[in-house]
């Protein structure tokens, strides 16, 4: 799954979702204006890092939790919560979403686009790729498509219909539009956030994030496929959230209710447009019925049952934020967001039960600690709640 300094995605106004993107993106198109490069600066690890903004956190095995927040910083426990280890991690930006394929190897994604891998469990951290290198692959798959398009124009027989001629023209133009476009993110460098990140059961990473970023590897990070131009997103809108399915389906979501479904990792993608203008931050299954959930901007929630091509919007009767959310160990499915919303559905997620932290504070990610208890991340770090709030 920047709120502040950006939570896990919104903003201040609407809650935990869009902050993420939002403070990244203050800084697009103007030239980096900092002294220090943090992407080249190691995160100092703090005893005061898990009461800081905290974005993601993460369940591996039974008893470790790795948490990403601001700064750089990624914690880890083995005491369910109780006491954080910070992490060796080679950067110092925001980092927006972790997530691991076995108790060692995981990844790790955030601010100018930066992806970082473990081997050790979460103890130490190294950069595989940042900005500058996914704007490269931006660029570079651009610019194949605009060759084409001129090479198709220039072959084109002289008596070929003008309808025809005239939709290459237009094709050509506008990928030469585009390709200055990508030039001129290159120049810049890194400025746009990655937001999330899975890792599929044959061991496939896929990221996704601003402006329609969307990447992948087959090899553990060594090497990476832009796959941006896959899916049917001319307009590059944020890509918020990634889910990957029981059956290894992965599904991508973000703004004006895009989302996209890959049943071959990532190589070909189906739309699955929700029938709304907003944006969507969290995607969850059901495990049993295996139903998609989507939720996002100001209460705005929908589900998709197995099988079906139509979305239900949900009635949540809310005006706060999702953020992002968890299925329990008992198959219902709880989602949080802003103002301390915390809601649980245990009916398919038809209906919610709402309760609230009592310090209102907004979160950005939650795992189940023990039948009991929860933890949330957000700002101002850590928090944890009992299940018997809801009655």
């Amino acid at each position: 799954m920047l709120f502040f300094a950006r939570f896990k995605r919104t903003r201040l106004a609407v809650g935990v979702a869009s902050a993420t993107l939002g403070a990244a993106l203050l800084t697009l198109g103007t030239a980096p204006q900092a002294k220090v490069d943090l992407l080249e600066t190691p995160a100092i690890p703090s005893v005061n890092a898990k009461r800081s903004l905290l974005l993601d956190i993460e369940r591996i095995g039974a008893n470790k939790l790795v948490a990403t927040g601001e700064f750089g910083q990624i914690l880890t426990s083995t005491d369910q919560g109780d006491t954080w280890t910070p992490g060796k991690v080679p950067v110092s930006v925001t980092l927006t979403s972790v997530m691991f394929a076995n108790e060692a190897l995981g990844y790790a994604v955030g601010h100018d686009g930066v992806v970082l891998k473990t081997e050790d469990g979460g103890a130490n951290w190294v950069k595989l790729i940042d900005g500058n290198t996914i704007n490269q692959f931006i660029l570079e798959t651009i610019q194949a498509k605009a060759d084409d398009l001129q090479a198709r124009l220039d072959e084109l027989p002289s008596n070929a219909p003008a309808d025809v001629r005239e939709q290459l023209e237009v094709a050509a133009e506008e990928a030469m539009f585009q390709v200055d476009t990508a030039q001129g993110d290159v120049e810049v460098g890194p400025s746009k956030p990655l937001m999330d990140v899975v890792v599929t059961p044959t061991g496939t990473v896929i990221v996704a994030g601003a402006y329609g970023q969307l990447l992948k590897s087959t090899d553990q990070g060594a090497n990476w496929t832009y796959l941006g131009g896959r899916i049917q997103n001319p307009n590059n809108y944020h890509l918020n959230a990634l889910l990957i399915t029981k059956t290894g389906e992965v599904w991508v979501a973000g703004e004006q209710g895009s989302v996209f479904v890959s049943s071959d990792e990532g190589e070909s993608w189906t739309a699955k447009k929700i029938d709304y203008d907003g944006s969507i931050f969290g995607l969850l299954e059901a495990p049993s019925t295996r139903t998609i959930v989507a939720v996002g901007l100001r209460g705005h929630a929908f589900r998709l049952p197995f099988g079906e091509q139509q979305w239900q919007e949900v009635s949540t009767n809310l005006r706060e934020t999702f953020s992002s959310g968890v299925v329990l160990e008992d198959g219902s499915m709880l989602v949080v967001g802003s103002r301390g919303l915390v809601a649980k559905s245990n009916d398919d997620f038809q209906t919610l039960q709402v309760v609230r932290r009592q310090d209102k504070l907004p979160s950005a990610a939650v795992v189940q600690l023990n039948q009991n208890q929860l933890l949330l991340a957000g700002m101002r770090g850590f928090k944890t709640m009992s299940l018997s709030e809801f009655k």
